[in-house]
């Protein structure tokens, strides 16, 4: 649960431009942060139409600076690191704060942006729309990116989520190749898996499927996915690279390097995951009625959970 504390004043306005856009970070004690801001706002077409929410996890030390709050409408919502339970704990948190933007955007906290993302995304998901495709999701691992080369070496082949391993006899574990003949794509493909780093949906995703914040980490995607397609949701990655993300993890502390009972969060985490996968999930997070788990695995071609 969200601890009962005093809170520092924060910006929750809501933009008031069509096509709004609520953007949804989980920041933990990560530098990359206020980069990321920035190319998200630098980058994008129209920046008035982003409110951006952030869960940071931070140190006493550990400061956004304000220059990058100038002109953005941005809310911060502070713990010390020593509060967090989770990445999941941390993006429920925020995906609470929604107030009927029209498009939603979860995406991480270390992330490089393309010109004009925010015009791209709301074009690749309304062409899906016009082809009668119900509950479009634009999703992806976006490809790697060195923050000192960035400027003038970066990657423009987009990638397509494929499973990688499984772990305690479910599916858990997933990675991004390049994806089969990209140069001649005109529009999104089919997906298989989401990504809560890069998930952009309409508004009322939020609605339909609140994160699970019991969740520690691996684990997420393949739970949420499920309950989304289940639900009637159809997964599609982009064509074209809209972001880069910051895979290394030696510029960032991770949540299990302050928190020295993590491996009982874990414990805890994949045996909740298991129920779902078996098609048993918590009351409060179900399973669709569009589709079923059944379905799902044969979308994927991929059991759930190994016998």
């Amino acid at each position: 649960m969200e601890p009962t504390r005093k809170r520092e004043p924060v910006n929750r306005v809501r933009s008031a431009i069509e096509e709004s856009i609520f953007v949804q970070i989980s920041a933990y004690r990560d530098p990359q942060l206020c980069y990321t801001l920035d190319s998200l706002f630098e980058q994008a077409a129209e920046p008035l139409r982003l409110r951006v929410c952030i869960c940071w996890q931070h140190g006493p030390e550990e400061k956004i600076p304000k220059s990058v709050f100038r002109g953005r409408n941005i809310e911060v919502i502070p713990f010390n690191f020593s509060e967090s339970q989770g990445a999941n704990w941390a993006r429920r948190i925020v995906q609470k704060r929604w107030m009927g933007e029209e498009f939603s955007f979860i995406i991480d906290s270390h992330l490089r942006f393309a010109p004009k993302w925010d015009r791209q995304l709301i074009s690749m998901l309304r062409l899906l729309e016009e082809q009668n495709i119900e509950k479009p999701i634009i999703t992806q691992y976006p490809p790697d990116f060195d923050p000192e080369r960035f400027k003038k070496r970066k990657t423009r082949i987009p990638l397509k989520i494929y499973k990688e391993a499984y772990h305690q006899n479910m599916l858990l574990h997933f990675a991004g190749f390049p994806l089969p003949l990209w140069r001649w794509l005109k529009e999104p493909v089919r997906a298989e898996f989401l990504a809560l780093g890069f998930l952009f949906s309409r508004g009322s995703f939020n609605r339909e499927i609140p994160i699970d914040p019991h969740i520690y980490f691996f684990g997420d995607e393949i739970t949420t996915g499920l309950r989304a397609y289940t639900t009637g949701y159809n997964f599609f990655h982009p064509h074209r690279v809209i972001a880069w993300h910051l895979y290394s993890r030696q510029s960032r502390t991770g949540h299990w390097d302050d928190h020295p009972d993590w491996r009982s969060l874990d414990r805890r985490s994949y045996s909740r995951i298991k129920k779902y996968l078996q098609g048993l999930p918590p009351a409060q997070f179900p399973l669709g009625r569009k589709r079923t788990l059944k379905q799902y695995e044969k979308f994927t071609g991929l059991k759930m959970v190994l016998s």
